[in-house]
Order: C-alpha cells, then structure tokens, then sequence
C-alpha cells in the first residue's frame, strides 16, 4: 500500500491490523551471554508468531543483531540490511519491541524512519505504541528517541564511575594483553619468559644508542619475537617503553571516551594519568625504577628533537610534504616514505601494513610517487584559487540557507517553555487537592494522565525546535569558511598542506590506479545533508 492509502484507512478508524502489509521484525540483545541469546531467540520466535496470526498480514524474513551497541549503527550488520532492504521496498512494515532496542541514538532513529518513511515503509515500536505511519509518530518517537539516548548517556557515566573508583582501589581493569605479565583478579603476575625481553629492550634503549625501530631487528637476531612468531613492531616496544607498570607503578586512564555514542576514545595528557607506587601483590615490578625513568628521559628528549627542526618550529615544518596524512581505505593505516634504494633520490609512498608485512595482509594499495603527488596538489590548489569565489559564495549561501531554517524551526520555543511550566505548574496544584483528599484516587489518575501527556507532546515540540545559538553557529562557519580560502597562492609545504588538509584517503581502482579522496580543514556545524552540498561545490 502507498503511504496516502494507509494514512488515509488509519484516519478512517482502521488499524494496521487491518491492512494488507508485508511485515518483518527486527530483534537486537546488547551481549552475547546465554541469556540474552535466550532472549533473542523468544523475540524471534514471538514476532514471528505475531505476524503470522494476523490474516492480514504476510511475514517477511526478520533481522537480528546480537552481542551490539544500540548507540551507533555503524556495526550492526542486519540493522543495515533491513535498512537497504526497505529502501528496495521488499517489506511495508517493521515491528520492534522499543525504541531503545532500535537505536539509542536521537538523530539516528529519526534519520533513518524518516529515510524509511520517505519510501513509505513505517516502523511499529510496540511496548512504546509507537507508529511511525500515524501522522503524529514521530513527535512521539522525537520524544522516546531522546529519552533513550539520555538513559544511555546515564549508563555511560554509572559505568565511567564505577571504572574510576576500581582504579583508584588499585585494580587492574581492561582485557589488553601487557607484555611481560599475565593478569588474575585485577592483578598482574609476573610472566618471567616475556619479562626477559622486557628487560632487554630497556638495557638496549639505556644505552642511547639505538631507535625503536632498530630495537625490533636487535630482538629478532637474538631469537625474541612476538607471540604471533613475528618481529616487534614500533608501537609494541614504545608501549613498553612508556608503560610505568613495569617499574612497579600502578597507571590508569590513560584514554578517555570523550562520546559515548561513537564511542571515539583519545589518548589523554600524561599529566592526567593516575599513577601512583603500588604494592608487589598489584603490579609487580620487572626492571629497576631508575631504569625507566633514564629510557623514559631518552624518549621525552627524542621526541622533542622529532618535533621541532633545526630552527625551533614545530613539526609541520619537516621536510616530508605528506608525512601523517596518507591514510589507507583498506586498512585504516598510515602511509610511509620510502626509497627503493638508498642512493635513489625518486621518493615513494606506501601502507605502513603492507609494508611491515607484505603479502601477508589484504591491503592491495599501489606505492605513490612523491612526484605524482606534488603535481596533483598542484592541480588541486590551482584550481581551488581559480574558482575561490564562486566555490566560497556557494558555501556561503548553503550556510545562509541553514541559518534560514533554523531560525524558521525555532519559532515559539519560548511559548512553549511557559506552556510547560504553567502545565507543570497545574500539575503541582493537582497533587495538593489530591494530598488534601479533595478529590479522589480516579480523578487524580485521569487528571494527571493528562497533564504528563500533554507535558510530554510539549517537550517533544521543543526538542524539535530548539535550535541553540543558532547565529553563533553560523559565523562560526562563516569564519571558518573564509580562513579556508585565505590563500590568493601557495607553495608545497608541510606547513601549508597541514593546515589545508585533514587527510587523503588512497584506494586502489584497479592496478596501478587509484582514487584520492582529499579531506579538507572544513569542521562545519551543519547536517549531514548540508556537508554533502559543500562536497560537490569543492568536486574540481
């Protein structure tokens, strides 16, 4: 049925139960544990049931998804074939038990029925009495949408808490495997045949005399390889290096999750670490104190001479044009310099994982000469300065078109603010009368319903059109926009490219022709759909 039909047979009295639709379901547990498979399996068989018993409808495969986050979509693999699968038109309807089981990601839930809806496909949030082919649905899904992603946001800070308590008890929290221990109860022991090589990278980086990424080869020759049989890779021995467990020393916290919808976790500053001298029964010490702290010297001064040249700026000044920013589609690894010959004065570039280990990796991506590069950044820049104007206006205007829409969605927000608070007002009154016995349990059951219903549509009306800071929003952008093409010419730089580009992602077509996907500094505070705009106004 065409979405008009349905809407115009639900206005009319009918039900969804009374229209011929193809119906599938989607399940989703958040682990993998026993019981929670039980679970899945009962949602499965529940909903099948369910559609079957109706003779209206007709059962379309289901979808489950176990052991996944509900926050993000990105990984749920069923999720986003029932998605594409409806796009297709190959099902009406989806029924769901919440809205907390399909995503507990606000723009996430309406994107996607909204995408879904467009094509006239609706989704029945059961236990929510959420439809989202009512006309009404989705202020109603705005509202549990939201109330969803807030109970996650809650979870993750129980969590966080409880995670930093445990470390300041001293407990030794994540399933990483440390080099050198094994790990029982939230302690570490000692594992004396990897402690030996722990020992033996800090003896050969004491001395002074060798980089990190010798230390490996050292290792190899003298018959120390990793657990997979290989040899130590660069960021195997600087952790090990940098790691304060292994001089006894208790140290947590070392990154962060700065959203708990993407999860992205960062590396947080040293000085925000928490570390402190524990006891041998906690993290047992492998080499001498002093012993780190002189590697550990070594390392910081190094670090110090990596970043800054000759003259004492910082690090973009290097003499490597495209050092950090080629990025791999394959395998999400950074591209390295290289020569096929020492005395060859030609300069290539190739995936750091192809080149630690060659065939033995998926990654497929071609070498890029330096040469090729340069020629088209070049073309790149010339043609940006070229078109500067009319690229920059088109931007501009697509942000002036944002600024239009929001201030349009944002009307009445403070009506209804003082609709809230005088309903909330009303209900307080509401609660007296019942507390002095001047009405009865009935009256105040039907009267404060109404209230909360009320309260709620409204709220769902001001996160709809609640737009903060709006013309904030948009001089940000307009400034950033404007700094982008601060540049009437350029020369090939680090400096330059650094400040230009975020990242170019490199992806093999077919042999020996590849696809640059070019990043630029344009961190824009607008929809997805907008920064789709400014992508094709930047295509040259």
């Amino acid at each position: 049925m065409e979405l008009y039909e349905i809407r115009k047979a639900l206005m009319s009295g009918k039900t969804i139960y009374d229209l011929p639709l193809r119906v599938t379901y989607y399940a989703r547990v958040s682990t993998d544990t026993e019981e929670q498979k039980n679970s899945l399996e009962n949602q499965d068989t529940y909903y099948k049931n369910k559609i079957l018993s109706i003779p209206k409808w007709s059962l379309v495969k289901g979808y489950t998804d176990e052991g996944i986050t509900g926050t993000s979509t990105k990984k749920r693999e069923y999720f986003n074939e029932m998605v594409e699968d409806g796009l297709n038109d190959k099902y009406d309807l989806i029924l769901t038990k919440e809205v907390c089981r399909f995503a507990r990601n606000t723009l996430d839930t309406l994107q996607i029925t909204r995408n879904l809806l467009a094509k006239g496909k609706g989704v029945y949030f059961e236990l929510d009495n959420i439809n989202t082919l009512e006309q009404e649905g989705e202020l109603r899904l705005t509202i549990m949408a939201s109330l969803a992603q807030d109970e996650s946001r809650r979870i993750s800070e129980r969590v966080k808490f409880g995670f930093n308590r445990a470390i300041e008890n001293g407990k030794v929290l994540g399933n990483n495997v440390i080099w050198g221990y094994t790990k029982d109860n939230c302690k570490l022991k000692i594992n004396e045949e990897e402690a030996k090589i722990v020992r033996r990278v800090f003896e050969i980086y004491a001395e002074g005399k060798t980089g990190i990424r010798r230390i490996g080869d050292i290792l190899a020759k003298e018959g120390f390889y990793s657990s997979t049989g290989k040899k130590f890779c660069y960021s195997t021995i600087r952790r090990i290096i940098n790691n304060p467990k292994y001089k006894g020393w208790y140290c947590g916290k070392t990154t962060e999750v700065i959203d708990f919808l993407t999860k992205e976790r960062i590396e947080i500053p040293k000085e925000d670490w928490i570390q402190y001298k524990t006891t041998e029964d906690i993290v047992p010490q492998i080499i001498d104190e002093d012993l780190w702290n002189k590697c550990n010297e070594i390392w910081d001064k190094r670090s110090i001479e990596f970043s800054q040249n000759k003259r004492g700026t910082n690090r973009w000044n290097s003499r490597y044009l495209y050092s950090g920013l080629l990025v791999c589609a394959e395998d999400n690894k950074t591209y390295w310099r290289t020569k096929h010959r020492p005395s060859a004065n030609e300069e290539f570039w190739i995936c750091s994982e192809y080149k630690k280990y060659g065939n033995k990796v998926s990654c497929t991506n071609t070498e890029l000469a330096t040469l090729e590069l340069n020629q088209i950044m070049e073309k790149v820049f010339n043609e940006l300065i070229e078109n500067k104007e009319k690229i920059k206006n088109k931007m501009l205007e697509i942000n002036n078109k944002l600024q239009e829409r929001l201030f349009n969605e944002n009307i009445g927000v403070h009506e209804i603010e003082d609709k809230i608070n005088n309903l909330e007002e009303e209900q307080k009154g509401l609660i007296k009368l019942y507390s002095l016995n001047k009405i009865d349990e009935d009256q105040f059951e039907e009267y404060n319903n109404e209230y909360k219903n009320k309260i709620l549509e409204y709220k769902g009306k001001l996160i709809q059109n609640n737009a903060e800071n709006i013309s904030q929003r948009i001089e940000k952008n307009k400034e950033k926009i404007k700094q982008f093409f601060d540049f009437d010419k350029f020369e090939l730089t680090s400096e330059f490219l650094h400040k230009k580009i975020n990242k170019m992602i490199v992806k093999e077509i077919e042999k020996n022709y590849v696809s640059l996907k070019i990043n630029f500094h344009l961190d824009l505070e607008m929809s997805e759909v907008d920064k789709k705009s400014i992508c094709l106004g930047l295509i040259i």
